[in-house]
Parts: structure tokens; sequence; C-alpha cells
């Protein structure tokens, strides 16, 4: 049975995928900056684009994404596994 904290973390993390989507989505790129810390490293090598720090990345994200009139990300299968102060968060998220 999960513990009051972690039902908590688990709604966090929901909340912070959601606000993530819809800033991607919107390109409303300031919203990130409620889900990233300044130090954060992302890697989005893996869907043919950079690795950096947040503040590189955010500005590689605006430009790149420009040219995309729509975009609508659909969360699905989140699996959050908690680990003491770490989640790990595998998540499907198409983009049709």
């Amino acid at each position: 049975m999960m513990t009051a904290q972690e039902i908590s973390d688990r709604i966090e993390i929901a909340d912070l995928l959601t606000v993530y989507t819809r800033a991607i989505d919107t390109a409303e790129w300031d919203a990130l900056d409620n889900v990233f810390t300044p130090d954060a490293l992302i890697d989005y090598t893996s869907a043919g684009g950079i690795a950096g720090s947040y503040p590189e990345v955010k500005a590689w994200l605006a430009v790149a994404l420009k040219e995309f009139v729509r975009r609508q990300h659909i969360l699905g299968q989140l699996a959050v596994r908690l680990d003491g102060d770490t989640a790990h968060v595998p998540l499907i998220s198409p983009i049709p």
C-alpha cells in the first residue's frame, strides 16, 4: 500500500509532466522554468536533438520547434518508480 507521501509524489510528477508537455505544445518556453532547475542537464539526442544545460536546451527548443505549427503530446503509460528521493519515470508520449 502506498503512503500519503508516495501518492503526493506521484501526483506532483504527473503535474510536472503536464506542465512540460503543455509548455512544449503551446510554445510557452518560460513555463519550462517550473519544470527544470537551472542546473538541469537535458538530452534530446535520442530524438535527433541536442544534449545540454537547461538554458541551452530551452533556447534550442524555441528555435527547433518553431516550424511545427501544431503540437499535441498525448501522455500514456506513466509508470512511476520511486526510490527514496529519486523517481524513475519512463513515459510514452507520442505526438500525432
